[in-house]
């Protein structure tokens, strides 16, 4: 048996705990040093304070859990690139710069978009409950 090719081993359930346990800790080391993180997590905070305020539809729900799920896994890619660019070039390169600043502009998009999938779902709602 080939122990560094994962495709020739038998599934192991321990593995995959291991796995999720790394995954983990990638998450948490993100959060960390990530200020943006924390910026997210508010807003996801109040878009779902504001969903259920709201008593927004399922798939509604699910829009918005999608858009925030979206968001942050594009702000840990983000984070992960930029950990392996500070790594693979400690110096100030101008390359080195565009690749973090299209990791930073992928973040962007995601949370643009998933701003106004936001707005369409949650502010008609909110705006009737405000003026009736």
């Amino acid at each position: 048996m080939n122990k560094k090719n994962p495709h020739t081993r038998p599934f192991s359930m321990a593995e995959r705990w291991r796995s999720f346990h790394y995954a983990w800790r990638g998450l948490v080391h993100a959060f960390r040093i990530t200020h943006n993180f924390y910026i997210h997590a508010g807003i996801a905070t109040l878009v779902i304070l504001l969903a259920f305020y709201l008593n927004v539809s399922r798939l509604e729900w699910a829009v918005l859990i999608l858009c925030i799920g979206l968001v942050s896994a594009a702000e840990a890619l983000n984070t992960a690139i930029e950990e392996l660019v500070n790594l693979l070039h400690p110096q100030r390169d101008d390359r080195a710069g565009r690749i973090k600043d299209m990791a930073a502009g992928a973040v962007l998009i995601c949370a643009v978009c998933a701003a106004l999938a936001g707005l369409l779902i949650l502010l008609p709602p909110l705006l009737a409950s405000l003026f009736t």
